[in-house]
């Protein structure tokens, strides 16, 4: 067998011998009637910083994707493959690390590679701005992913801005590299050698092949003057390879020519990609237009205007992140993907929050498709027991068969979009499912205390005894099993669930609550246990130069165990966001409640929540800047929106709007920070730099709470429960999906004088419109009544109401 150095030479030699067959006609250079650097300007976008370059972005589409950096360039990135997570990836495997260009004057004149000077994130496009200084040429790098199709686009406008005629040499550098996603060697797959396989001179497009596999790159031209000028060993890691193609321009002043080519791949042969490359070339101003226009319907699609456009700004592009992270793997199913550049595959807990903050903003299609595919590989996984798996790779292996919480929130998240559905085939098919999952839920309570027992939603070593966040999901995994029964007229089996979810909801409150503290308990243990998760919360969590109060408060409570005076039940450590999930679910008295979102404020910085609040230094300012990162990719002193959500939502939960809104801004400050358009995982620039489930930030509390809106769509009912923050004078929500009606509610408020417009594209639905105090006077469609409780019915496709309050 050749050695990779003579591999290379023999490919070399093979070129040499066979230059003229991978030569493209020349021809004069068109100029494109369609171009994308154009058609992109009218996509909402935003400017990336220049002090950004080195941060990532990704263009996408559902069948493929890219990531590199602000600046142009393809670093390595990733942790789960080490350094690969980035590039383009058309799941499961990778095609390439990335490409660049040089551009060289001519004759005989200087090779640049240009710095980028800009970078534009759009909508659903990405735009990079180069120049070369002191030669006057410009060049305008746009990007684009069609719907359904595994085709980046990639188009330069190469621009002579001087006022003389340049002749000018343009080379694609394309680093090919053929790798499988992570996990491949849980199934026998080993990355080959990549080649060069074949050039197909009739459509203009190369191909590259995997030596121990049938996976393929393939690379296509539009423009016919280019030609295939040479590979060479890749400067990437790992067994890729380079192509150089390279074009001649002789550029009139002040001209521009064009240069577009795609990237595309299989796991099965070449004939797929020449296919869909083909369709994307001769199609491209239509398949941008369609996208255009679906994306137009997401933004039509729950529009929220408020006063103010931070806010306003960063809900439209939540709707488009979670685009970007939609995922359909062939072979696999349909989902949305967690984050990128790491989590580019599917987790229960990630799809099921963010679904439930999804609810009303889009068509119910993908919560259908992601739920039927993670039961099916969940039932194969952990032989239809009821166990949600925890996290499967885009390669259909398991890594975590699923942690306890996560097969409550599964149903728990099946019941909301019931309620905004109204699916009752989708309900049978997860109530059936529920069933199987209690009966697994209850093998874990050993001690019989009615407390599960397994790790939940905080993965911290030991940390795997009674959780809180464990036993939260399990009082709303029952009341949502004893609301499922109602539906299917399992009367006596509703009574059994709803009982237990009252027994365990009171238990929680007597049990898990510190009085010391006014906190409910990280987890209940042994007390030998608890000693040696105290232990190892000092050693790896406690820097007396950064947190002395944590070390304080541990070593108190060490104490007081081990002189027995310790008298909770349970032990508060960590002071984990979850903490708060009582108060988020309405589980606990006002009383309880505001003493909890008034402490809360301890655990934030200027954006937001901290995941675990022992890590809160004792001046947060020392974290209000760039993320500190450890040498390994750890959670270890995260500010996350997700930890931010609880809060935020407890708050607007307990009747506080102005608090949800405060705490909202926190997590806006990172809004844009990095990424234009994003919200990174950890704050403000930390972890992934896309991440779906952060829009429960701002999706919930808008539209569930501050609009008030909880339907009934099986009923056709819906309740709206309007509580504003008080500087708000006006607001709208449009088009809110709720099962076959579109919600439509105006908002006017002058001095204490509310005015509410709320239209149903559809008859036959009934409006429960709820006051938070008596109203002094109400009119309703222009008449006065009186109503003697705080809630209205209305019916009709149109109602107006008008009432006057005490409060201004």
């Amino acid at each position: 067998m050749l050695s990779k150095k003579y591999t290379f030479l023999y490919l070399q030699s093979f070129l040499l011998l066979n230059f003229s067959i991978l030569f493209l006609p020349l021809v004069t250079a068109q100029r494109y009637p369609f171009n994308l650097s154009e058609a992109s300007r009218s996509l909402p976008h935003i400017d990336g910083k220049s002090s950004n370059a080195e941060y990532l972005y990704t263009t996408a589409g559902n069948r493929l994707y890219c990531i590199g950096n602000q600046g142009g360039a393809f670093p390595p990135v990733g942790f789960h493959v080490p350094g690969e997570m980035g590039g383009i990836w058309q799941q499961p495997i990778k095609l390439m690390d990335g490409f660049g260009f040089a551009v060289k004057t001519m004759p005989g004149g200087k090779s640049y590679t240009p710095a980028c000077d800009g970078f534009t994130g759009y909508s659903f496009a990405t735009k990079f701005h180069y120049s070369i200084a002191g030669e006057n040429i410009a060049v305008t790098q746009t990007q684009f992913v069609p719907d359904d199709l595994p085709v980046l686009v990639v188009e330069y406008k190469i621009q002579n801005t001087s006022n003389q005629r340049k002749q000018i040499e343009f080379d694609l550098h394309a680093d090919i590299n053929l790798l499988p996603v992570w996990l491949a060697e849980k199934i026998n797959l080993k990355d080959g050698e990549d080649t060069l396989a074949s050039y197909n001179k009739n459509s203009h497009v190369l191909i590259f092949k995997d030596g121990l596999n049938k996976w393929y790159t393939g690379l296509g031209f539009e423009n016919s003057h280019a030609r295939f000028k040479e590979i060479k060993k890749t400067p990437c890691k790992g067994k890729g390879l380079t192509a150089i193609i390279t074009l001649q321009y002789n550029l009139a002043a002040g001209s521009a020519e064009y240069f577009r080519f795609y990237i595309s791949g299989s796991t099965a042969n070449s004939n797929g990609i020449v296919k869909n490359i083909s369709r994307v070339k001769n199609q491209l101003p239509f398949l941008f237009e369609q996208k255009k226009k679906r994306y137009r319907t997401i933004e039509q699609t729950a529009t929220i205007k408020v006063p103010d456009s931070l806010l306003q700004t960063a809900y439209n592009w939540g709707k488009y992140i979670t685009d970007w992270l939609q995922r359909d793997v062939p072979r696999l199913g349909e989902g949305l993907s967690a984050g990128l550049p790491d989590y580019p595959w599917f987790f229960s807990n990630d799809q099921a929050s963010t679904f439930m903050a999804l609810t009303g903003t889009m068509p119910p299609r993908l919560f259908y498709n992601s739920f039927r595919f993670l039961k099916d590989i969940s039932d194969k996984t952990n032989d239809s027991s009821g166990q949600i798996i925890h996290e499967v790779s885009d390669n259909g292996v398991v890594y975590n068969k699923g942690n306890m919480q996560e097969s409550q929130l599964h149903i728990i998240a099946a019941w909301q979009i019931f309620k905004w559905t109204g699916n009752r085939k989708f309900l049978k098919e997860n109530y059936a499912f529920a069933k199987r999952t209690w009966t697994w839920l209850q093998q874990y309570d050993t001690n019989h205390n009615g407390y599960i027992e397994g790790y939940g939603g905080v993965e911290i070593e030991g940390l795997d005894d009674e959780m809180l966040d464990v036993q939260v999901n399990t009082y709303r995994f029952l009341d949502v099993l004893g609301q499922m029964a109602i539906i299917f007229k399992e009367d006596e089996l509703a009574k059994e669930y709803a009982a237990k979810a009252t027994q365990l909801k009171n238990n929680i409150n007597k049990d898990w609550w510190i009085e010391s503290e006014h906190c409910y308990a990280d987890f209940r243990t042994t007390k030998v246990k608890a000693l040696r998760i105290i232990d190892d919360a000092l050693a790896k969590r406690v820097n007396p130069e950064r947190n002395k109060w944590a070390q304080v408060k541990l070593n108190k409570l060490k104490t007081s165990i081990l002189n027995n005076t310790y008298a909770s039940n349970g032990y508060l450590v960590y002071y984990n966001a979850s903490i708060l999930d009582p108060v988020t679910e309405g589980m606990t008295d006002t009383a309880r409640a505001l003493q909890m979102i008034q402490q809360a404020s301890f655990f934030t910085n200027k954006f937001g929540t901290y995941i675990a609040g022992i890590e809160r230094p004792d001046d947060v300012t020392i974290d209000e800047r760039a993320f500190q990162k450890d040498s390994t990719f750890t959670y270890n002193r995260a500010v996350m929106p997700a930890a931010s959500s609880g809060l935020i939502q407890a708050a607007a939960r307990y009747g506080m709007p102005d608090t949800a809104l405060k705490y909202m801004h926190q997590t806006l400050n990172t809004f844009s920070y990095a990424t234009p358009g994003t919200m990174y995982e950890v704050s403000p620039d930390y972890g992934m730099f896309v991440q779906a489930w952060n829009i429960s930030c701002l999706n919930i509390p808008l539209i569930q709470y501050f609009f008030g809106v909880n339907p009934d769509a099986y009923n056709k009912e819906i309740t709206i429960h309007l509580q504003m923050p008080v500087q708000w004078k006006e607001a709208s929500l449009k088009n809110l999906l709720v099962g076959s009606t579109k919600l439509s509610v105006d908002y006017k408020k002058q001095n204490n004088q509310i005015t509410c417009n709320i239209q149903s594209s559809e008859p036959g639905w009934k409006i429960h419109f709820v006051t938070s105090t008596k109203p002094v006077k109400m009119i309703v469609n222009k008449k006065n009544i009186f109503p003697q409780k705080l809630v209205v019915e209305l019916t009709g496709t149109s109602n107006t109401v008008v009432y006057t309050t005490d409060n201004k």
